[in-house]
């Protein structure tokens, strides 16, 4: 359990490359691109049969879950910008006082909290 939430830790991690990659290039590789919170890795994985129901029964996993769906949204959101054009707007929300960066950080101490006591 520990491994998957550094796994999740890291991949999330890497969504803020993988956002300004998106925003300098205006476009996504792939159409769903962080629009489903159960397509990326850690989605598969939270969303899948191997955590177990006591784990989904505790507060850690719920506020995880909440949070892992607005940091998708969010993604969502900043790549739509970005695919519009509207550049400027989406790298104002991954500033530090933008609303994926809060977001963001917020998902990391969660999954940081989770994993110390699992």
């Amino acid at each position: 359990m520990k491994q998957e939430i550094n796994n999740a830790i890291s991949e999330h991690a890497l969504y803020k490359f993988r956002l300004n990659d998106v925003i300098q290039k205006g476009k996504l590789e792939n159409p769903k691109g962080p629009c489903t919170e159960t397509d990326c890795e850690f989605g598969k994985w939270f969303f899948g049969t191997e955590v177990s129901s006591r784990h989904r029964s505790s507060g850690f996993y719920k506020q995880v879950k909440q949070l892992h769906s607005d940091f998708h949204r969010i993604a969502c959101q900043v790549a739509g910008l970005a695919a519009k054009g509207e550049k400027e707007e989406a790298q104002k929300m991954m500033e530090h006082e933008g609303e994926f960066n809060q977001v963001s950080n917020q998902l990391m101490e969660t999954l940081i909290r989770w994993r110390n006591n699992v």
